[in-house]
């Protein structure tokens, strides 16, 4: 892109030009000097653009990388913890469904202390 801005702002100056001179005059030169250093800062101000977003989509890819890898693990977790209650909850069931069993712990008698005392009701 600066390559063409440059290439036709030298034409122009070339077309402008009615007494053409083998020396290049001092508001030629400084005009020329002039229009380099924006081109460089154009560049130079590209070149950090680009980093700044290179940057920011870096520490994107990491914020959301790590969003993923923690809410795996908090899924992970509920379904070890879930099962482990599954399991505990099958056994009392399995436990209470023996015929030979003396005391039911998961039959119809097994309620939690809460529920055994009827004096708080209304």
């Amino acid at each position: 892109l600066w390559i063409c801005q440059r290439i036709a702002a030298m034409a122009d100056a070339s077309s402008s030009d009615a007494a053409p001179s083998s020396t290049p005059e001092a508001s030629a030169v400084a005009k020329a000097t002039a229009e380099t250093l924006p081109k460089e800062d154009d560049v130079m101000s590209v070149h950090l653009a680009r980093q700044r977003a290179k940057r920011k989509h870096r520490s994107k890819k990491l914020q959301y990388q790590f969003l993923f890898k923690s809410a795996a693990f908090l899924v992970m977790l509920a379904i070890v913890l879930i099962t482990k209650q599954v399991q505990a909850w099958y056994k009392g069931y399995t436990e209470g469904q023996n015929a030979t069993a003396t005391e039911i712990p998961g039959g119809a008698d097994d309620v939690p202390p809460f529920m055994k005392d009827k004096e708080g009701e209304l």
